[in-house]
């Protein structure tokens, strides 16, 4: 099989070859420390979701050996231990997304990353190697393919994420590019998640899938397993599966010029991405609407948004994370939409409730994902209209440091107390030896 038919492939395994020891400039560094720091953040808010609890139950009882640190856990496997953070991560549906795959890349990627470089002691300077092949990887491989118009019920983090969870564990394992090209085949064939099951527990049990079959995927291939190379092609078999239509196919893979870390998304509201600029804008309205009597709420939105986020009337707070009439309701009550304003309390409270009911999704096709605009109709007949062109957390829009020190520090003073400031300087530092040795201890078993 010659290298052009496997393009992708070759490119691929070229860039995990040559991970150890690139050199980064300072901003890519500093783009993949926020990753960290943020997921790791989301990952520890979630130690107590029903979903986290469940999959940590079953992964730890197979009795798996190895040095892999689980959070808040013992030692396991560095497959298990995958699987088990990357669903803690993306539990909360609060973790990264890359916009342009449309994929919550950190949620595998580094769950891939801390499992194998905890179980193998690597240094810290080839984690963050690590997660930034994965990133790009999984991020340039899902550029335009991973909309979920294209994608047609698949969830993209669940195939795009899968690869990320490969190069990252393929980077610390140390294959070299023969034997990374066979890992992308192995992981190839195990993508998948559906987005029929958005609201659900499974959802991010897909983020945690993905970081094991990334996982397994490259210890596979260090043993010499051999996989079927050409899967990641734009004419593969995993491209003509998933875009049966021939509407879209996997990205052609060119890391030569600039960085997709740098093009991440992060959340302010632990809410579906593509509620965010809807809650920025009904935000911005609620002083206005203070006290006065609603007729009609008008939201208008892109169509992908009312796809993956329309439900119309929430009966869970898992559910409310994907309902634009909730996180409309939630802005025009003036609530941060942080983690505790998706709870049963909040959404059986009467205000909210009779709030949503009055809202009216409008998908509309010009309408970028990204950006979204609402109109409220007063009881006497006025109007209040608020246009969000650009939702915060985007790059053109992004969270700086202190943003996300106030995201991180309520996550996790409920676990590590007056220590939670001095978790969120390791991992911005993360870097600097000796760094992994404090992680470990921090996050260790309480």
């Amino acid at each position: 099989m010659s290298t052009t038919e496997t393009h992708n492939a070759v490119e691929a395994g070229r860039f995990v070859g040559s991970a150890i020891g690139r050199n980064y400039p300072s901003d890519i560094l500093d783009a993949a420390k926020m990753c960290l720091v943020d997921w790791c953040g989301v990952a520890l808010g979630a130690q107590n979701e029903e979903a986290a609890v469940a999959v940590r139950n079953v992964a730890m009882n197979w009795g798996t050996n190895g040095n892999a640190q689980v959070l808040l856990g013992g030692k396991a496997a560095p497959s298990a231990a995958a699987m088990i953070n990357g669903t803690m991560a993306h539990c909360l549906d609060y973790d990264d997304t890359h916009v342009g795959s449309t994929t919550h890349v950190s949620g595998p990627t580094v769950a891939s990353a801390l499992a194998v470089g905890t179980h193998l002691g690597a240094s810290e300077q080839d984690i963050l190697s690590a997660i930034i092949t994965g990133f790009e990887v999984a991020a340039r491989l899902g550029n335009g393919a991973g909309q979920p118009a294209n994608l047609r019920g698949f969830h993209a983090t669940g195939i795009f994420g899968a690869f990320g969870a490969t190069a990252a564990a393929s980077v610390l394992y140390r294959l070299d590019e023969a034997r990374a090209r066979n890992a992308f085949g192995a992981v190839a064939t195990q993508t998948g998640g559906l987005s029929a099951s958005f609201g659900t527990m499974s959802k991010p049990f897909h983020a945690g899938k993905a970081a094991l079959n990334g996982v397994l995927s490259a210890e596979l291939a260090g043993e010499g397993f051999i996989a079927k190379e050409d899967l990641l092609e734009p004419d593969g078999g995993l491209s003509t599966s998933i875009y049966q239509d021939g509407g879209a196919a996997l990205a052609s893979l060119d890391f030569s010029e600039g960085w997709e870390i740098t093009r991440n998304t992060f959340k302010p509201y632990a809410a579906c991405l593509l509620t965010h600029a809807l809650i920025d804008a009904a935000r911005s309205l609620s002083d206005e609407v203070k006290g006065k009597d609603v007729a009609k709420i008008e939201a208008i939105v892109s169509e992908p948004a009312v796809k993956l986020a329309g439900k119309p009337n929430p009966q869970t707070p898992l559910e409310g994370k994907f309902s634009l009439a909730y996180c409309a309701a939630l802005g025009l009550k003036g609530y941060e939409a942080t983690e505790e304003d998706f709870c049963d309390e909040r959404i059986a409270d009467p205000e909210l409730r009779d709030l949503l009911s009055r809202v009216e999704t409008k998908p509309t096709e010009s309408m970028a994902q990204t950006a979204a605009r609402i109109v409220v109709e007063l009881a006497d007949g006025s109007r209040l209209d608020a246009d969000i062109p650009l939702a915060l957390g985007n790059p053109d829009n992004p969270m700086g440091w202190d943003d996300m020190w106030r995201k991180f520090e309520p996550l996790v003073a409920s676990t590590l107390g007056d220590r939670s400031r001095e978790f969120y300087d390791l991992l911005r530092a993360f870097e600097e030896p000796g760094s992994l040795d404090t992680f470990v201890e921090m996050v260790s078993a309480r």
